[in-house]
């Protein structure tokens, strides 16, 4: 089988748009998903009894439901309510609740990897629950947290493909446009595997320095 290459180098300017469109949706996803996790995780390890609950059964719904089935449900299920959400926002939204239920997880095992004792120690000193949190607990398990959370990443821009289904233009849904208009779906189907096998390159390089920088300044 002979690769087409000038068919993909005449379509670049579409895969270029779609990367965009994915890499916009992977960023935000990222940091929304990064922010929404940490409450999660604190609100799992409440002492408040309802709190704890609420934030259990959110965790379990997001991780045992897949995330199409969340994409379609937040796309049709609002708009059927009356304030609709474009594909974009909808995509969004379900990559946050989904992965944000992950990264709480992620983050929670950090927590519980800090020792006792030190905690233990922060309470001798005098410290409120908000200063052990801060000073004692956050830091040493940012660090420890940073590999899984690199992985959690790379698993939300693989999962913007899913966004395709619901007509948001991302590199998938670009390649299933020229799938559709043209006989050459090796050539196309090897470009957005391509695609996105850099951009999880990029991640992972990035994780990486990003793990050896906090490993070094503690």
């Amino acid at each position: 089988m002979q690769f087409d290459f000038s068919y993909i180098s005449r379509n670049l300017p579409f895969f270029a748009e779609g990367l965009a469109v994915t890499v916009e949706l992977s960023v935000i996803a990222v940091l929304l998903s990064v922010g929404w996790g940490l409450p999660v995780a604190l609100a799992k390890g409440s002492k408040a009894r309802p709190v704890q609950l609420l934030a259990n059964a959110y965790i379990e719904v997001a991780r045992d439901t897949p995330l199409l089935v969340q994409i379609l449900f937040i796309y049709f299920g609002f708009a059927a309510a009356g304030f609709g959400l474009s594909g974009f926002a909808s995509a969004l939204l379900a990559l946050t609740l989904q992965h944000g239920a992950y990264v709480s997880e992620i983050y929670r095992s950090g927590f519980v990897s800090v020792s006792r004792q030190q905690v233990e120690g922060g309470m001798a000193l005098g410290m409120s629950r908000w200063e052990i949190l801060r000073i004692v607990i956050l830091p040493q398990a940012i660090v420890r947290v940073i590999p899984p959370l690199g992985n959690q990443f790379i698993g939300i821009v693989k999962d913007t493909s899913l966004a395709s289904a619901i007509a948001v233009v991302e590199v998938t849904h670009v390649g299933r446009i020229l799938t559709e208009r043209a006989a050459a779906s090796y050539e196309i189907l090897v470009t957005v595997a391509l695609i996105y096998l850099f951009l999880s390159t990029v991640i992972a390089v990035l994780v990486s320095y990003a793990e050896r920088r906090l490993a070094f300044s503690h």
